[in-house]
């Protein structure tokens, strides 16, 4: 009887477990649940996506090519999914290429899980699916048609387009990846289109002519939005746009010894800038900025609203008779600098932003890649373009990936490392030795 008890138990057992399996494929079939244990995960779209999403009065259009059973057919679909609940104007298909080869012909789709955005009649692709550059393509369809960044040329200027280390070229491509059209300018042959969206000026190595001038002033006179990237003793040709502005630029170089330590350089000119003061374009930055050469400003007392974006740290100081490889004094409490400021008026009908930066080579091609300086130039154009819905970032790290500890707590983790640990394995050892010697 015990026996065969035993043998009904585990026969019972297994149909039990078979029904609650089936119970459970069964209820998978007609409901969806999803649990997010990942950080980048953790609160599905970005708030910056969401908002982005929220601007979208039209259908988007999007078709994703994978196919079933792929890898990427189940990470297009969890993707675009969050996309569609967090949107009703956002539609998405998932397509078998090896069904639809015409549609992959007629698309020109290149590689399996390339996603096509349609909007308004622009298009846009993510040849590589994630949120980041699924909602920097959508932010491109959102942009407004025609706007267009100008740059001055002709006169040694720095180039958006340009691939010298002084150049701006890799700046300029980040801009063309954000949906913004570069456009050259040529003072004397072109003049300033009045669909510029913002004009970016460096110092010209030559002299203007009375005419080009003159077309400069027009267009700050008349509400143009300006980024004037200056470089220290090279702003002489724009004397007349510094006295138009109202800024004043302040003789000597700005020094900064403790970043010459930390970054293992002899030039006490290399400036490194941690924090800042509020402002919409540089609350996000999550890195330090990193000016090469820089040059202090004043602002102008009357005429504009002017707010200081980047200014100098404690110890940080200016110096005009700084002679490179001198012994640097010790300056003790300096005066605050501002490398860096905002300018916005009422013009007319429109609001009128300028920025103004004592450095222009923090954007170039040699020192773009450090720190958040590619960051803080993306959100300043946006913030003079009035594009402040774009100053976020879609890329977000994982909330888990520090940890803070106490000192109470470092002290007794290292304790337990490096002392408690060592001296129990030592103990554990010389007793097994003691046991194994008595036989």
């Amino acid at each position: 009887m015990k026996q065969l008890w035993l043998r009904l138990h585990g026969t019972l057992f297994v149909l039990l477990l078979l029904l609650v399996l089936g119970l459970a494929a069964w209820l998978s079939q007609r409901h969806n649940a999803s649990w997010y244990w990942g950080g980048g995960y953790a609160v599905g779209l970005s708030e910056p996506s969401l908002r982005l999403l929220e601007r979208f009065d039209g259908e988007v259009q999007v078709r994703a090519f994978a196919k079933p059973g792929h890898v990427l057919h189940r990470h297009l679909r969890d993707l675009l999914t969050r996309y569609a609940e967090a949107s009703e104007h956002f539609h998405y298909e998932l397509i078998n290429p090896e069904a639809r080869p015409d549609l992959v012909r007629e698309l020109g789709v290149q590689r399996v899980g390339e996603v096509v955005l349609r909007h308004g009649g622009r298009e846009e692709r993510v040849a590589v699916p994630t949120e980041a550059r699924l909602s920097a393509a959508l932010e491109r369809l959102l942009r407004k048609q025609g706007q267009f960044i100008a740059f001055l040329t002709g006169h040694g200027e720095r180039s958006l387009l340009g691939e010298a280390n002084f150049d701006l070229g890799a700046f300029g491509k980040a801009l063309e990846q954000k949906g913004y059209r570069l456009l050259p300018v040529n003072l004397a042959r072109d003049g300033i289109a009045d669909n510029t969206a913002l004009l970016v000026l460096t110092p010209p190595q030559t002299e203007l002519l009375p005419g080009e001038r003159r077309a400069l002033l027009d267009f700050v006179d008349r509400g143009g939005n300006l980024l004037w990237l200056g470089d220290p003793d090279e702003h002489a040709h724009l004397d007349e746009l510094g006295r138009a502005l109202g800024v004043q630029w302040l003789a000597g170089a700005v020094l900064d010894p403790a970043a010459a330590t930390a970054l293992a350089t002899d030039d006490p000119r290399l400036v490194l800038l941690d924090s800042h003061p509020e402002h919409p374009v540089t609350a996000k930055l999550a890195a330090p900025v990193l000016l090469p050469l820089a040059q202090a400003l004043a602002a102008p007392s009357e005429g504009w609203e002017a707010r200081s974006l980047l200014v100098a740290a404690a110890g940080q100081y200016r110096r005009e008779d700084y002679v490179p490889g001198a012994p640097l004094p010790t300056v003790r409490n300096p005066p605050p600098l501002t490398l860096g400021l905002t300018l916005s008026r009422q013009v007319a009908q429109q609001r009128q932003r300028v920025a103004v930066l004592g450095d222009g080579d923090f954007l170039s091609n040699m020192y773009l890649g450090n720190g958040a300086n590619l960051q803080l130039g993306l959100n300043l154009v946006d913030w003079l373009t009035e594009s402040e819905l774009f100053l976020d970032g879609y890329t977000r790290a994982a909330p888990d990936q520090a940890i803070e500890l106490s000192r109470a707590e470092t002290l007794l983790i290292g304790l337990g490392f490096f002392l408690v640990l060592p001296l129990s394995l030592l103990v554990s050892a010389g007793y097994a030795y003691w046991r194994r010697r008595r036989g």
